[in-house]
């Protein structure tokens, strides 16, 4: 820009420009804000900006200047209305009065156009459609329901929620269980049903709010979020109120809104009986709850949690400056550049701001990580291909190349120290990367006696005797089933035996009968023979214990007389004196681990205390079922397993993904002598980071290579 002629007259403003009182600054000097109507854009500026503005038509920028500091306590010269100039160039906000200024236009709208691949890179995961203008029917709704906004209803709603979250809380398990049953397909549409009813009262809420406070909803359209459509509000307009409470209140609304429905959805699932009901107020719940907590509060993207950090704060624009006073701090802390920083905030404010755009860069990096692997997977394979690409090298690689791009470019403003440190943290973090420093294999274990027996009854009967809960020995009877239909027979088959055996002593000597006298002998031995049979049955019948231990879990419902069924654990033993872990390693460390590792284990989730021992046994396949329940995650345990239902395995606790069974032999048993799940580390062979990070990268490109 060309440095206006003190005598010439400004170039004009456009006439559709508007000026609005704002919210006073952090300092306490008053603010306005312009808005754009054309490009529903608001700008800050502060009390200089506003004076020169007010006669920026009153004629040179000599004349401005000297009516500003006649007629005010302001004390400016024309460098203050060089900025402005420039500020107002920037973003068009000036009438072009020249062919130079409409070429400039010109050459800075084709800058910004962008081809249709450019388009379709940025608006793939989310664009809009503005489908209605809904300001009539809001004005009349907002009117009618008043009564909503009121202290009244908030307190209500308010005792409601927590009564709701309160009963929830005290079948906790059933709400989890609930939660894992769902995770089927036809969970996955209630989900999303009540995923799409949660978000329409979201904005519905921030509409409503934004009508009660003065402000045009512009329009309301479907938001195309990661190809998963969303209704949206247009509430762009709350920058024009003055009071920050009033847009706070706007930003607030919708999240209220969802805790709200989460809240009285809490309520009803746990007031509702079994039903469709139920199950629809268990989706609302878990859904809003999600929703509120997770994405909607966090102030790292553009939802509502940034919006209303950036209005509690007072700093509009939160990221955009954020992230330029982290760019300075890193080329100042790293590099030794002695660029000026951007803005200067009271207090601590600044450092509070760099570190916010820190952990919004980390935030991102994950999400973008995330949305890479989800369109990878939701597309088939070769546009699932690209589209990781693109999402990997345009959102991720191409940010972190800018900025490495221009401190290339300004290397040799780089100290010498730094580089030298610089090289230095190099050739460490490499040697670091390629020593084998990594020791330790992580899994999950279930923790059980070596030798434990579930006691059970070979064939239904009727208990004649059983033992209390104790100490047992090695062949000590436990328990007498009697089985009267057994005993029947085996009587019945003795007394046929014994009838042919008088039988065949009264054809003795007689030589006309040796026919009759082999046929007889024949049966007689059928039925000596049946009547072993049934007594070999019958002492099966008495339980006997196959090794020394300690009896426990003695179904309290035995009694002499009783009747039991083969299917019925009567009791467990279990040898105390000698307990081992069964620990599930993932496939990519299982060649790391060999027999005599010493491995330590944590023997429950929260416990403090870790027990001793050694590897005995590692698996050569992969494990296909858990042996307990306790380690599925479906019964809230540490593996991963497929649903039962799945169309590849119809086994209970099938793990998803790869892992290898370690069994380990404990060094003395736990002070609690009960089965546990716990955390496994074993001291296996070495690695290093760097060849263990390329060998998974390979095997994962190997893995998806194929079409």
């Amino acid at each position: 820009m060309d440095r206006p002629v003190s005598g010439a007259a400004l170039p004009p403003l456009r006439e559709e420009l508007r000026l609005l009182p704002a919210a006073s600054n952090p300092d306490g000097s008053p603010a306005w804000m312009v808005q754009d109507p054309v490009n529903n854009r608001f700008f800050r500026i502060g009390w200089i900006d506003f004076e020169l503005l007010l006669r920026w038509a009153c004629g040179s920028p000599r004349q401005i200047v000297a009516q500003v500091n006649t007629e005010t306590t302001l004390d400016v010269d024309e460098r203050e209305i060089e900025d402005l100039l420039r500020f107002l160039e920037h973003h068009c906000l000036l009438q072009p009065r020249s062919e130079q200024a409409v070429d400039r236009l010109r050459q800075r709208a084709a800058a910004l156009k962008r081809s249709p691949w450019e388009w379709l890179l940025h608006h793939y995961l989310f664009f809009r459609i503005p489908l209605l203008r809904p300001q009539f029917w809001l004005a009349r709704l907002a009117a009618r329901i008043g009564w909503l906004f009121s202290p009244a209803t908030a307190i209500a709603v308010l005792i409601l929620s927590l009564a709701g979250i309160w009963l929830a809380a005290r079948q906790w398990e059933t709400f989890t269980a609930t939660f894992i049953d769902h995770l089927t397909w036809s969970g996955a549409l209630g989900y999303a049903i009540a995923f799409s009813c949660a978000k329409v009262l979201h904005e519905m809420g921030h509409a409503l709010m934004a009508t009660r406070m003065g402000v045009r909803v512009a329009h309301m359209g479907l938001a195309m979020v990661v190809m998963f459509p969303m209704l949206y509000t247009d509430t762009s307009e709350s920058w024009k109120l003055k009071n920050p409470r009033q847009r706070l209140a706007i930003a607030a609304a919708g999240i209220l809104t969802e805790l709200a429905l989460a809240g009285l959805a809490t309520l009803a699932w746990s007031l509702s009986p079994d039903g469709s009901f139920r199950r629809a107020m268990f989706f609302l719940a878990t859904t809003s709850w999600v929703l509120t907590l997770a994405i909607n509060a966090s102030p790292f993207m553009r939802f509502d949690g940034y919006f209303i950090l950036a209005d509690i704060l007072d700093i509009p624009n939160l990221h955009e400056r954020a992230g330029a006073l982290a760019r300075v701090w890193l080329r100042r802390t790293l590099l030794g550049f002695d660029d000026a920083w951007p803005e200067r905030l009271p207090g601590h404010g600044n450092a509070i701001l760099i570190a916010f755009a820190l952990l919004t860069w980390v935030y991102r990096l994950i999400i973008f990580l995330g949305i890479a692997l989800l369109v990878y997977h939701f597309f088939f394979k070769l546009l699932g291909l690209f589209l990781l690409a693109v999402e990997l090298g345009w959102f991720i690689a191409r940010p972190a190349w800018s900025e490495i791009g221009a401190w290339v470019k300004r290397r040799g403003e780089i100290k010498a120290g730094r580089k030298k440190t610089g090289w230095l943290l190099l050739v460490i973090l490499t040697i670091a990367a390629l020593l084998p420093w990594q020791t330790h294999v992580d899994g999950s274990g279930w923790v059980h006696p070596e030798r434990q027996y579930a006691v059970y009854s070979p064939l239904p009967g009727r208990l004649a005797a059983l033992p209390s809960a104790g100490q047992v020995t090695q062949g000590q009877v436990l328990f007498v089933v009697e089985s009267p239909d057994l005993q029947v027979a085996a009587r019945r088959a003795g007394g046929l035996a014994q009838a042919r055996a008088r039988e065949l002593v009264g054809l003795a000597g007689l030589p006309e009968g040796e026919e009759r006298r082999a046929g007889i002998r024949s049966q007689r031995d059928q039925f000596q023979a049946e009547r072993r049979l049934y007594e070999e049955e019958l002492s099966r019948m008495k339980l006997t214990s196959p090794f020394a231990g300690v009896l426990y879990d003695l179904d309290p419902q035995l009694a002499p007389g009783v009747w039991i069924n083969p299917h019925q654990i009567l009791a467990t033993i279990v040898d105390p004196s000698r307990w081992v872990v069964d620990a599930y390693i993932a496939e990519s460390d299982i060649t790391r681990v060999r027999p005599g590792d010493k491995a330590s284990v944590q023997a429950g989730l929260h416990s403090v205390r870790f027990l001793s021992g050694r590897v005995s046994e590692v698996d050569t396949a992969r494990a296909t079922v858990l042996p307990h329940s306790m380690l599925d995650a479906q019964s809230g345990g540490p593996i991963l397993t497929l649903p039962a239902a799945s169309a590849e395995r119809h086994v209970e606790h099938a793990p998803r993904d790869a892992i290898y069974r370690v069994r380990i032999v404990l060094d003395q048993p736990p002070i609690v002598s009960q089965m546990s799940v716990g955390k496994v580390v074993i001291a296996g062979e070495a690695r290093a980071w760097l060849p263990s990070v390329f060998e998974r990268i390979v095997s994962v490109l190997l893995r998806e290579s194929g079409f």
